[in-house]
């Protein structure tokens, strides 16, 4: 019997603010997946604010998706539930590590739902708690249990709560919202680096202090759209992306585009002022919301803030719409194929082409559904495993392990992974080297590998493929 082992989720992303120990960095991105199998899925947001009554407080903002939850059937309801601890240390030496707990909540809630689907749902719900502090700097630790299976993660995030009293104008974080025809007439807090599907439009919201007899400050807010790679990759007999190249460093945030920009400036207003950035929600892609307090007169920024974000498709991480079914094809169809396929724009239309191409393909049926099936199961897994400025579908690693499911084996070493689809690992045909070419940082949390390709590739994805088409992978996978 053959030892699979699949893909330990932290190739997906360095868990930047869960396990720095800076304190209050400029940028932040949103809380990304971290995926254990068995185990609830959990994106915390931790961000300082000021109340009505010009207090600290710390607004903790949970998402747990309802399909990491195991369920129980009784009386005609998938019944589940969650503990909730949230506690609160403040940093004393953050050198010697010395904490002081300030705060410690518990929480129950219980999800019901009387459709088999909210199982393997990956929508979420939401937990909020609005906690007051004193000023300095805090650590917010949460730990959620899934009361079915005792299974328990924590979530971990720093947080600067800065004084009200500062003699000093000051900037908080940035909070983030979404708004869409789906929640309602309500704004619900975004957590997470990839903003989901449904939302329509999104409001940053921040703060500025400003003490009295302060000369004007100006506010300059901006929008930028990051530099991507945002297309499919090569084929694996192809070329290797060159270094330097977009495709080889994944993310530039060295080259942005300013797609809007605001200015306000502050002359009569004092204390604390809290101001809403609303915009719709942009196209695909990753983007950059920044807040910068500058001197009425001047050009250089005293004080600097960002929220970082990725807009990707409608129903990210599953795959829902015909659109979304049809771009995972491009592993699977010839060129000419696959353009007439994304130049299709009617929906009907588009329907019947993916259904003619897999039937024309396997021929049977109910065999072809199972395929199907299976196929777009490997697509999500990919986006649950691999994403990280694009979808995880369409990563180098998302493209292999769609094709070839799981590796056998893994090795690591320090930039570079190797997946094993056999015993021999001295096979060219049965071992795939990524290279790793982006470490993740504090602000750039994303790791990218890098495929090694090859010319002995292109019989082993040709006979991959054709497995595909033929229906053989249910029972001959590689």
């Amino acid at each position: 019997m053959v030892l699979r082992y699949y893909i330990i989720p932290i190739v997906l992303i360095a868990v930047a603010l869960a396990c720095s120990r800076a304190f209050d960095p400029e940028i932040r991105t949103g809380a990304h997946p971290h995926l254990t199998d068995g185990k609830p899925e959990v994106m915390l947001s931790a961000i300082a604010f000021l109340d009505d009554e010009n207090h600290p407080v710390i607004d903790v903002d949970l998402d747990i998706v309802y399909g990491s939850l195991i369920y129980r059937e009784r009386d005609g309801e998938f019944q589940a539930g969650v503990g909730i601890q949230t506690e609160v240390f403040r940093v004393i030496d953050e050198s010697d590590d010395e904490f002081e707990r300030v705060e410690v909540r518990d929480k129950d809630i219980d999800v019901a739902d009387d459709h088999h689907s909210v199982t393997d749902s990956g929508s979420t719900f939401s937990h909020n708690e609005r906690i007051r502090v004193r000023p300095g700097d805090y650590v917010v630790v949460v730990r959620v249990t899934d009361k079915n299976s005792d299974q328990s993660v924590h979530r971990r995030s720093n947080v600067s709560v800065l004084d009200p009293d500062s003699d000093q104008p000051n900037l908080t974080h940035i909070k983030t919202f979404g708004s869409g025809k789906d929640f309602r007439d309500r704004e619900l807090p975004l957590t997470t680096y990839n903003i989901p599907g449904r939302v329509d439009s999104i409001t940053f919201e921040f703060q500025v202090t400003r003490p009295e007899e302060i000369e004007p400050v100006a506010v300059r807010m901006r929008l930028k759209k990051i530099a991507s790679d945002t297309v499919p990759p090569r084929p694996m007999s192809g070329i290797t992306p060159t270094t330097g190249s977009l495709q080889y460093r994944g993310i530039n945030y060295n080259r942005t585009e300013t797609l809007e920009s605001q200015e306000r400036i502050l002359r009569e207003e004092t204390g604390t002022i809290t101001i809403e950035y609303r915009t719709a929600r942009p196209a695909r892609g990753n983007y950059r919301f920044q807040v910068e307090l500058v001197e009425e007169d001047g050009d250089d920024a005293f004080m600097y803030k960002a929220r970082d974000f990725a807009s990707m498709s409608e129903n990210f991480p599953n795959i829902k719409s015909y659109r979304e079914l049809a771009k995972p094809l491009v592993y699977l169809m010839r060129r000419s194929e696959y353009r007439d396929l994304m130049e299709t724009e009617s929906r009907d239309t588009l329907k019947h082409k993916i259904d003619r191409f897999w039937l024309s393909n396997i021929g049977n049926k109910e065999e072809a559904s199972r395929v199907i099936e299976k196929y777009y199961e490997r697509v999500e897994e990919a986006n649950k495993q691999f994403s990280n400025f694009k979808e995880g579908w369409m990563t180098d690693m998302g493209m292999v392990y769609i094709l070839f499911g799981p590796p056998w084996y893994v090795e690591r070493s320090l930039d570079t992974m190797v997946w094993i689809y056999g015993y021999n690992r001295s096979d060219p045909r049965r071992v795939f080297q990524f290279r790793r070419t982006r470490v993740a940082s504090d602000a750039r949390p994303f790791e990218h590998y890098i495929l090694q390709r090859r010319n002995e590739y292109h019989s082993v994805e040709y006979e991959q493929i054709q497995r595909w088409l033929s229906g053989t992978i249910l029972t001959r996978p590689i």
